[in-house]
């Protein structure tokens, strides 16, 4: 069986929501399909982590002795495809982000609220095994949005094109024209508004 996809959900590890003063808790971003495969390796290492899952089936058509049968297969996908979460000491990030499928560790500004977040996404993937949810960001393309943190503070854009390599090809309003650019969605905060 692959990795991406697991029998059924792991329980939550509750020293997750316990952070002490040398620890941080943390979302990791993976590279595609890879969630399962970190999650077994922190496992392994004895690191609190939490892999939200949802339900999903595959339907098979199989042919046998001229006769056609059909069978779906029950199993467990990521709710936020390419993400984790990670509570770690410093000297255990180093060990996160040296594993393969590890792309980085993502900066979290207030943790009393991310622990919020986290007890929300428990209460989501508790309603996933009986009901179909599905993530989305809330930008679609076309839509006009404001950077809220980092170099681009205060910019305003549109995002064009949503890339296979996981950036955003997007305009920036830049002195009464636009800049195009790709940027990286995790590495930002931004924020849809009206036109």
């Amino acid at each position: 069986m692959s990795a991406q996809f697991q029998p059924s959900p792991r329980p939550f590890d509750e020293r997750l929501l316990q952070v002490g003063e040398h620890e941080l808790l943390r979302p990791v971003y993976t590279l595609p399909l890879h969630e399962a495969k970190l999650a077994e390796a922190l496992e392994k290492l004895g690191i609190p982590h939490y892999l939200p899952v949802k339900k999903a089936w595959s339907v098979f058509h199989r042919r046998y002795k001229d006769k056609e049968y059909r069978y779906t297969r029950e199993y467990f996908r990521p709710l936020f495809p390419s993400y984790l979460f990670v509570k770690v000491t410093e000297a255990e990030r180093y060990a996160v982000l040296s594993h393969p499928s590890a792309i980085r560790i993502l900066p979290v500004s207030n943790t009393n609220a991310f622990i919020a977040d986290l007890k929300l996404v428990r209460q989501l993937e508790q309603i996933a095994q009986h009901q179909e949810l599905e993530f989305h960001s809330t930008l679609k393309e076309g839509d006009r949005f404001l950077i809220e943190c980092g170099p681009w503070q205060g910019v305003y854009g549109w995002l064009r094109k949503r890339d296979k390599r996981f950036l955003w090809q997007v305009e920036i309003q830049c002195l009464n024209g636009v800049v195009q650019a790709y940027l990286d969605p995790s590495q930002y905060k931004m924020t849809r508004v009206e036109s």
